[in-house]
């Protein structure tokens, strides 16, 4: 039997240890700060929410990519799809584009989403949605 040679690696859990339940935000996409040093929430990647689909996890999918990040109540018009705003003073949705609050529906998506959507519209591609009836 030979020597053996036992060696330790100088990380300690709590160097590494890192939670969060609130704090800082990005202005722009409204979703948590990355990194510990920065008090940043922790993570779900791509591969972290595929893992959870093959699971069938999709109420922890929900909330780990809805409710603790950024999730943004938004006025949808039912006639056209398009996203409306709400007028505080009438106290209702109104539809940009059939200048309308007929057809108003309120819907909860991730404000990541709607900059999306907003974004893909700034450039003339105009995405609709379509809302199940409920």
């Amino acid at each position: 039997m030979g020597p053996i040679y036992y060696q330790k690696l100088k990380h300690m859990v709590l160097d590494k240890m890192h939670a969060r339940g609130s704090g800082p935000r990005v202005m722009l996409t409204r979703q948590p700060t990355e990194g510990r040093a920065r008090n940043g929430g922790l993570r779900v990647g791509e591969m972290e929410r595929d893992c959870l689909i093959a699971y069938g996890a999709s109420m922890l999918i929900y909330e780990r990519l809805m409710l603790s990040s950024d999730p943004f109540e938004v006025q949808v018009c039912r006639a056209c799809g398009l996203l409306g705003y709400y007028n505080y003073k009438l106290k209702t949705g109104i539809c940009s584009s059939c200048k309308n609050g007929d057809n108003i529906s309120t819907m909860k998506l991730p404000y990541a989403c709607k900059l999306l959507i907003q974004e893909l519209q700034s450039m003339n591609i105009v995405p609709r949605l379509r809302l199940a009836d409920s």
